[in-house]
């Protein structure tokens, strides 16, 4: 039903844009309706993210009704929420990443491609061959870390949990991040890059360049400009390998260094 209704409202139309313009408009039909429902399904996605996740509306909803339902089952529970309630808070952020760029791109993946997530970038195959190419990438941009790390702005930006009590949830925190940066790889060079290369080629790279670069509006200047040329590379490398673990490795690497790389020169390891 929706295959059918993409093709009357707007398949249809983008052939004969195609064809008006001298391009080739014969490729298989599949192709055609897994771009245009990869762009649709992408926006909304970026969209609640933005809205729910972002802008800290799931956060501030879970972070009001948690401590007091818990407080109600047990004081020491409530009194542990409280403690931590930093920490929860930016676990609710990760998870709710982790809802948003993973499991709703999953169930497309499976419900309305019907392919195999692995052929989507899951699959570990070629990890450890492919590895040192992500370890030379590494190089270049940890030393842009540790030069970056003396300014003000990066202290004060990174980490994001800032009020760690301890190793063990300073560690805690830094899994659950790891674990968004793997859900964000898997969005945009797993999902989009997938989803718009049977239509769009090595062009699926530079569609997911764009949302890629626009989600670090918030960050500092010089590392959403950075993101273009991370997007650029991770995505030529994930559609290379056909895999984006190498990609979510130096992600979490990079991220995890700029975060002790901020607490080191705030002297603020726990």
């Amino acid at each position: 039903m929706l295959r059918t209704l993409l093709d009357r409202l707007l398949l249809s139309h983008w052939r004969a844009i195609d064809a008006e313009q001298g391009l080739p408009s014969d490729g298989p039909r599949s192709a055609e309706f897994k771009a245009l429902s990869t762009i649709i399904f992408s926006g909304m996605v970026l969209t609640f993210m933005q809205y729910i996740v972002l802008r800290g509306s799931l956060q501030d909803a879970i972070q009001q009704q948690l401590p007091e339902l818990a407080g109600h089952l047990s004081v020491g529970l409530g009194e542990f929420l409280a403690k931590y309630r930093s920490l929860l808070r930016n676990i609710t952020w990760s998870l709710g990443c982790a809802f948003f760029y993973l499991i709703i791109p999953g169930v497309i993946v499976k419900v309305i491609y019907k392919e195999r997530l692995r052929d989507w970038g899951l699959s570990p195959g070629g990890y450890f061959r492919h590895l040192w190419i992500y370890a030379l990438l590494f190089i270049p941009v940890g030393l842009c870390v540790i030069a970056v790390s003396y300014t003000p702005a990066f202290q004060n930006n990174y980490p994001f949990y800032k009020t760690a009590f301890g190793w063990h949830d300073l560690l805690v925190w830094e899994a659950f991040y790891a674990l968004q940066f793997f859900c964000l790889e898997f969005f945009f060079r797993g999902f989009m890059v997938n989803g718009l290369k049977q239509r769009f080629g090595s062009g699926a790279v530079l569609f997911m360049v764009v949302p890629y670069c626009m989600i670090h509006f918030q960050k500092p200047f010089l590392e959403t400009l950075g993101a273009i040329c991370a997007g650029l590379v991770l995505g030529i490398l994930a559609l290379r390998t056909r895999s984006i673990w190498g990609g979510a490795t130096i992600h979490v690497a990079v991220a995890m260094s700029m975060d002790f790389a901020a607490l080191v020169q705030r002297d603020a390891l726990p």
